[in-house]
């Protein structure tokens, strides 16, 4: 069931000004949930400029717009300079001939795709390049003074158990972290989405500012929220995720024939199809709904848990070899063992390690 809250933040941000209290009593609304919602969802920004874009002010208490004027206010700020920094970063990498990709909310940003760039809530500049280069652009960015104390510590020594992205790096000096990914999933699903989607991207010549198209900004928005916020196997939502679709305004994907093809997709949009944002509905079977719901299950059995124990104790695993191998990570985690741990043998703590 749809909370009168969260009817009034779809309808301020998908809605037209004359549609924002369509089945709502205000009366009824408890602004101070309306605002725990709306920062759960990271959209205080979206809802302010939406609020304000639809002359929607005189529904809400003063004290309330005030402080959500605020946030959007420093969120702009921050966003400018995110921007900055990403065209900085760009050149940078330019410079050294190092083909590279903005990705998410950063790319999303750089594709104009909202009307304000203090719509959106970041966290990090996102960016990827090809596996070639990794070792490459980490010195380069050591070199400019982007660090963190664990990256030499994070490379397994096989390919297979290699992370997305790299630990973030910071810049004492400037606002955003970096996260630099090789790899667009993690690897239990790589077999579903992966870096080769980019390929063709990767292969052309090289520029200051290259973001993906908006065909693939869709798919990468949905699969991030199914895959590595787990959303596959729940029937939560982010309307961070829902807003962003909403402003690409993908035509050509948003058709029942693209979505039903492909049951993560479809996943998506019947866990938002209460909220009717998009103009589409899927019908959906009896038959189609259990198929769907034992193809979940199979992925849960497998995938969240089998495959990632297997790539868990695979990691350890190789961490242990490296151990023989690598002399600063032996002396890195000797070193962790007799702070932490004088009173264990090092047997024992490796076992618990592992059981961990």
């Amino acid at each position: 069931m749809v909370s009168v809250e969260e009817k009034l933040l779809v309808n301020v941000l998908y809605k037209e000004e004359r549609e924002a209290l369509q089945g709502i009593d205000i009366s009824n609304v408890n602004f101070e949930n309306f605002m725990k919602l709306a920062s759960r969802h990271l959209m205080l920004p979206a809802l302010f400029f939406n609020i304000n874009k639809k002359n929607l002010s005189h529904l809400f208490p003063e004290d309330f717009i005030e402080c959500i004027k605020n946030i959007y206010s420093i969120n702009k700020a921050r966003n400018k300079i995110l921007l900055k920094e990403a065209k900085e970063l760009s050149e940078l990498l330019y410079k050294n001939n190092i083909n590279h990709i903005f990705l998410k909310g950063t790319a999303l940003l750089l594709s104009n795709v909202f009307e304000d760039i203090g719509e959106r809530m970041l966290c990090d500049i996102d960016f990827i390049i090809q596996h070639k280069n990794e070792e490459k652009v980490i010195k380069l960015l050591n070199k400019h003074n982007y660090f963190n104390s664990s990256l030499e510590l994070y490379q397994p020594l096989f390919k297979i158990f290699k992370a997305k992205h790299i630990p973030r790096l910071i810049n004492k000096n400037k606002i955003m972290a970096l996260e630099l990914h090789t790899e667009l999933s993690s690897a239990e699903w790589r077999s579903v989405f992966n870096a080769k989607e980019l390929i063709n991207d990767f292969k052309k010549e090289i520029e200051t500012i290259k973001i993906p198209s908006k065909s693939f900004l869709f798919d990468h928005c949905i699969y991030a929220l199914q895959f590595e916020d787990k959303r596959f196997f729940n029937s939560h939502h982010s309307h961070r995720s829902i807003y962003d679709i909403y402003k690409l305004d993908c035509k050509k994907s948003l058709t029942i024939k693209n979505i039903k093809k492909n049951v993560y997709i479809k996943h998506y949009f019947l866990t938002i199809d209460k909220f009717k944002i998009f103009d589409i509905h899927i019908k959906t079977t009896l038959l189609s709904s259990y198929f769907d719901k034992l193809f979940r299950l199979i992925n849960i059995l497998l995938l969240k848990h089998l495959i990632r124990r297997v790539h868990k104790f695979g990691y350890k695993l190789t961490r242990i070899i490296q151990l023989f191998y690598d002399i600063k990570f032996s002396e890195h985690a000797l070193n962790k063992i007799s702070i932490h741990y004088h009173h264990k043998t090092l047997s024992k703590y490796i076992y618990g390690w592992l059981k961990a």
